[in-house]
């Protein structure tokens, strides 16, 4: 009787069964608890709301904290106490002061020009409804005497007006206990909104005095459980990340600040009404690239448009020009290098983050990605440098394969890339010029020269 004979690839493979088969019931698991998963996600973020308001504050301000402690507080203060740890507590303490102060009385003044200027404006389109359908009637005939499209347009304007009414009569009013409802629920998760927001910026002034702590604590916890390598690693790109977002952020303000008040400068000097809403609107959405100036330009244009269609189109052409403006020069300027990433990514990034996130993620989606790009871009290229191979974008064009031994790169014969190509054709006029060289026959040495005379004469 043979005796059994123990091989340690069957505990390999038995090991690899195993983990295989876990990994596929967690993976299923895990799809059939998404929804679960969620919720419990949606309520931790809700508890910690707070938290999270706090720091994205503190966040928000620390430039300008900084600009305040080192610019003006920090000077002052080492006037006013002799000891240092004293001066710099009292030039923190008054830099969170004054940075609060602005942050608050920046919010006041915003809504309370904000929330005026809209209630008039709905209290005035609702009022004027019907003068803004007599005024678009008034000039659809005018436009279109004489032609057979005026009875048709006319007609059309009366039938959206009766569709109106009807349904205002028949839908609206009668769940008007609905909807009081549905305010009621709004106004609300308004308030428990805002309730956090203060207790967020109550913690924000914790986080701001004591920021230096935190950044301690966390970098204690990496080396904790990292070795020093992988940590040294995760705290120079958590400082990469830091200054890209922070920057970008930053720059986007105050662009958006400036295209706002261009905007209500030049609709203050034509007289075009909702000045400061538009203006507000224009500057808000600029905060999201690409698709954030037509968010914001056509309900304002729609806005004027019931005031006055030609400055609905002086503004629409004016709304152009700017964004050009914004976009070719006032942009690179203010950010000190662009994002880096092409039409496609940022595109990308504002669906994808803004279908998670919604507008937050329309507005942080772009130099989220961009953070992620460069990270991943700066991987690749480590890898790519480990084992010997090229770098740049250019040398994978159009590549054929790559020969495991010696690393050379073998491209299509017909689609090399432009380098190659250029210096193919170098290579191939020096071989040319080599073998014109070659094929000149040299005169003998006893060949006389124009003037002189053959020996032996």
């Amino acid at each position: 009787m043979k005796s059994f004979k123990w091989d340690k690839k069957y505990l390999y493979w038995g090991v690899t069964a195993f983990c295989v088969v876990v990994t596929s019931i967690l993976f299923f698991w895990l799809l059939n608890s998404m929804r679960g998963i969620r919720d419990v996600i949606g309520l931790l973020i809700s508890v910690l709301s707070p938290v999270i308001y706090g720091f994205l504050i503190a966040y928000l301000l620390n430039k300008v904290l900084n600009f305040f402690e080192r610019r003006v507080f920090s000077r002052l203060s080492s006037r006013l106490f002799k000891d240092p740890v004293k001066a710099r507590k009292a030039a923190r303490i008054f830099s969170i002061l004054v940075t609060l102060l602005l942050f608050l009385g920046l919010i006041a003044a915003l809504l309370a020009t904000v929330l005026p200027e809209l209630y008039n404006s709905v209290v005035k389109i609702v009022s004027n409804s019907e003068g803004y359908l007599k005024s678009a009637m008034d000039w659809l005939e005018r436009t279109l005497d004489g032609y057979a499209l005026e009875g048709v347009a006319v007609k059309w304007l009366n039938t959206i007006y009766e569709k109106t009414v009807q349904w205002l009569e028949t839908n609206v009013l009668p769940q008007i206990t609905t909807l009081i409802t549905n305010i009621t629920g709004g106004v609300i998760s308004v308030v428990g909104t805002l309730i956090d927001i203060g207790i967020g910026i109550i913690i924000s002034v914790y986080v701001m005095y004591n920021k230096e702590t935190f950044c301690a604590q966390a970098k204690k916890l990496t080396y904790s459980l990292f070795p020093a390598k992988a940590a040294n690693a995760i705290v120079t790109e958590m400082d990469f990340i830091d200054d890209a977002f922070g920057n970008y952020i930053t720059g986007t303000i105050i662009d958006s600040t400036i295209v706002g008040l261009v905007n209500y400068i030049f609709m203050m000097i034509t007289g075009m009404p909702y000045a400061i809403l538009v203006s507000i609107i224009v500057g808000v959405t600029n905060l999201i690239p690409m698709f954030g100036p037509f968010i914001g330009a056509i309900p304002s244009a729609l806005l004027i448009l019931l005031e006055n269609p030609t400055q609905c189109l002086i503004f629409i052409i004016f709304t152009l020009v700017l964004q050009q403006i914004d976009g070719q020069i006032l942009k690179p300027r203010i950010h000190a290098s662009r994002t880096g990433l092409s039409g496609f990514w940022i595109m990308f990034a504002i669906l994808f983050f803004g279908g998670l996130f919604g507008l937050l993620g329309m507005v942080v989606g772009v130099p989220l990605t961009t953070v992620l790009y460069s990270l991943l871009s700066r991987l690749n290229t480590r890898i790519l440098r480990h084992k010997g191979l090229p770098t740049d974008t250019e040398s994978y064009r159009n590549l054929a394969s790559i020969d495991p031994e010696s690393r050379e790169l073998c491209y299509k014969p017909s689609e090399q890339p432009k380098e190659t190509e250029e210096e193919a054709e170098k290579e191939k006029a020096e071989k040319t010029e080599e073998a014109g060289e070659a094929k000149t026959p040299e005169p003998p040495e006893n060949t006389p020269q124009d003037g002189e005379e053959k020996p032996g004469k």
